[in-house]
């Protein structure tokens, strides 16, 4: 066969037959390419479509499900402030309340990490909010790294002001 598809070292981590078969736009159309399998190839050898279909069914729902619950453990274990979309709380923040841990580092790689999590298993997520969130998480993070910074807490304010405000214009 010709193409990238026959150097590519990585073919069964295509996602979509499209992607995996791209090469040769006939073996889309004729729906066969000897590269794609599904579940039910690889887990049973039958050719009872209703059985067939049941596997990949179940294969496709087990795989969101399992993506979902290891965000729900990853939340609940290491940083629930990742939980929510986090506008309200960055608002108590800028108002002048302080939340000691909620834009730490545990939570910016918790809500980063639960993120790409929860789009890869199907659930749907909004914009905006988790962006203000790990914007201002990540501008904490790095107001850290100066000390004039880290003993005044009015200047971390200011940096948090600016982090929530920006970032949803772009």
């Amino acid at each position: 066969s010709s193409g990238i598809n026959a150097e590519w070292p990585l073919r069964p981590g295509f996602l979509d037959k499209e992607a995996c078969c791209w090469s040769n736009s006939t073996i889309i159309a004729q729906d066969y390419c000897s590269n794609w399998l599904r579940w039910s190839d690889l887990l049973v050898g039958t050719d009872n479509k209703m059985v067939k279909y049941a596997i990949n069914y179940f294969c496709y729902i087990s795989i969101g499900t399992s993506f979902a619950m290891l965000t729900v453990i990853f939340v609940m274990v290491i940083a629930p402030y990742a939980s929510g979309s986090g506008i309200p709380e960055v608002k108590t923040i800028l108002s002048g309340f302080i939340i000691r841990g909620y834009l730490g580092l545990s939570t910016l790689m918790t809500k980063s990490v639960g993120l790409v999590l929860c789009v890869a298993s199907g659930l749907s997520l909004g914009k905006e909010g988790p962006m203000v969130h790990v914007a201002c998480c990540i501008g904490n993070v790095f107001v850290r790294l100066f000390p004039k910074f880290t003993k005044n807490e009015a200047k971390k304010e200011k940096s948090t002001d600016c982090d929530s405000a920006l970032i949803p214009l772009l």
